[in-house]
């Protein structure tokens, strides 16, 4: 995948993102178009869908959640993208090791807390947010 390549799918995925995360922020206010519900009754061992989230405290963890997830991607769209594009190493490597790091925080939290169904859609992001960090082509130093 060519550097051009990978900071486009970076930014239309990231920018996606966000989207996304706004919608699951708002998710303890409103669930209009019922993609939260789903979702929460497939990642979740509760089955409760978003009926799950009736307290306080669980509507401002979606809250605080979709913020940090959205401050993830824009940091994807803003930092990440152009940083692949030209060929930046340390960004392509911390990008991948944010990425890890949020995969084994979340996955370990999310076991441990008995929604291990969880851990299957953060394969899935896993996979889609590393693929063209990993894929792109990285010019090789030349030696005069």
């Amino acid at each position: 995948m060519s550097p051009q390549m990978a900071g486009k799918y970076m930014r239309i995925v990231g920018i996606f993102s966000i989207l996304v995360a706004v919608l699951f922020a708002l998710a303890g206010v409103n669930d209009f178009t019922g993609v939260n519900d789903l979702f929460f009754r497939l990642a979740s061992s509760g089955n409760e869908g978003v009926a799950g989230l009736n307290t306080l405290e669980a509507k401002m963890a979606m809250a605080i959640a979709g913020g940090v997830f959205g401050g993830l991607m824009a940091m994807y769209v803003f930092i990440s993208a152009p940083g692949v594009e030209q060929g930046n190493e340390l960004i392509r490597k911390g990008s991948i090791y944010t990425f890890l790091t949020w995969f084994i925080i979340d996955s370990g939290a999310s076991l441990a807390s008995g929604n291990a169904p969880n851990v299957i859609p953060n394969v899935i992001f896993l996979v889609t947010y590393l693929a063209p960090l990993l894929l792109v082509k990285r010019e090789t130093a030349r030696h005069t």
